[in-house]
């Protein structure tokens, strides 16, 4: 099985002029489908449908142009429902669907995913993620041999920052696959627990097959934070990936738990204000168009 170099050294992106803002992170269902089996009625404020019609104008309002779907169901079925999104609204720029790296044919289950162009990557879940320590069985390196052969990316869900560790020997382990880490890996904002979690980051971040989302932070940090509670997470973020492997992201509709896509998106111009212009443009969009291999947008109707 031959598998596919990764470059995480590519160039920068282009100036922020050139560039489209890409939401790296969000996930969309329809509850009478019955896929996300996580959701529960205490999750009041997330406990509906939430579809293009709904995203739609929260990108218009921040100035976010695409997207990419996320899984948030362990079905391969949910997967296909995404493809059909983003087949009907070109703005969804790729999916990252879910697969069981344990399935007797996940070779088969990876290829067929692999043929779908707007699939560009895969998410493994399960039970929510409690803990990722699953992810290191040995059995399931089929799997992750499969993903790398076939070009496609892997993100993980860290639920417990205390497991980056377990992220990054996966990563070591892989330097063939390109691993995306979701959310900052939840790092405790809330608790305060700031340096233990950046020196797991800033060893993860060592690889060269990684990269992180800069999401989930106002979830850490609770309802009613701002750019002061969040800023150190996100700037060591930045500092340990650099721009050409941070990716922003809203990780919405889970962001309306604690917060609201505006809030982030402020928050993340406020953050972001300092850096030059071109670093900026690879955090908002150009890293995420290169990491998951985004097709350029159709060009406008004359």
């Amino acid at each position: 099985m031959t598998l596919r170099p990764i470059h995480p050294t590519a160039p920068e992106a282009p100036e922020a002029s050139a560039m489209t803002t890409i939401d790296a992170h969000v996930h969309l269902w329809r509850l009478a489908r019955g896929d996300n089996v996580s959701l529960n009625p205490a999750m009041a404020t997330i406990w509906r449908d939430m579809e293009p019609r709904h995203l739609r104008p929260r990108l218009d309002a921040a100035g976010v142009h695409r997207v990419v779907a996320v899984q948030a169901a362990e079905t391969l079925a949910e997967a296909l429902f995404l493809v059909g999104l983003a087949r009907k609204f070109p703005w969804i720029a790729g999916v990252v669907a879910w697969i069981e790296p344990a399935s007797p044919a996940i070779e088969e289950e990876v290829a067929a995913l692999s043929w779908i162009p707007i699939v560009k990557g895969a998410r493994p879940i399960r039970d929510d993620n409690r803990s990722i320590a699953y992810l290191l069985d040995a059995r399931l390196e089929r799997g992750w041999r499969a993903l790398a052969d076939a070009g496609l990316s892997l993100d993980i869900l860290v639920q417990n920052w205390r497991e980056i560790s377990l992220a990054t020997e996966l990563a070591r382990r892989l330097p063939h696959l390109a691993i995306i880490l979701d959310n900052c890996a939840k790092p405790d904002i809330a608790g305060g627990h700031f340096l233990p979690w950046a020196a797991d980051i800033a060893a993860f971040a060592k690889l060269p097959n990684v990269s992180c989302k800069l999401s989930g932070l106002m979830n850490c940090a609770g309802a009613g934070a701002d750019v002061a509670e969040v800023r150190p997470y996100a700037e060591h973020v930045i500092e340990a990936f650099g721009p050409s492997r941070t990716l922003w992201a809203s990780d919405w509709p889970p962001l309306d738990l604690a917060s609201d896509y505006q809030t982030w998106n402020r928050i993340s111009d406020v953050i972001l204000a300092g850096f030059p212009a071109s670093e900026r443009a690879a955090i908002f969009g150009g890293t995420a168009t290169r990491v998951y291999r985004l097709e350029p947008p159709d060009p406008p109707e004359s």
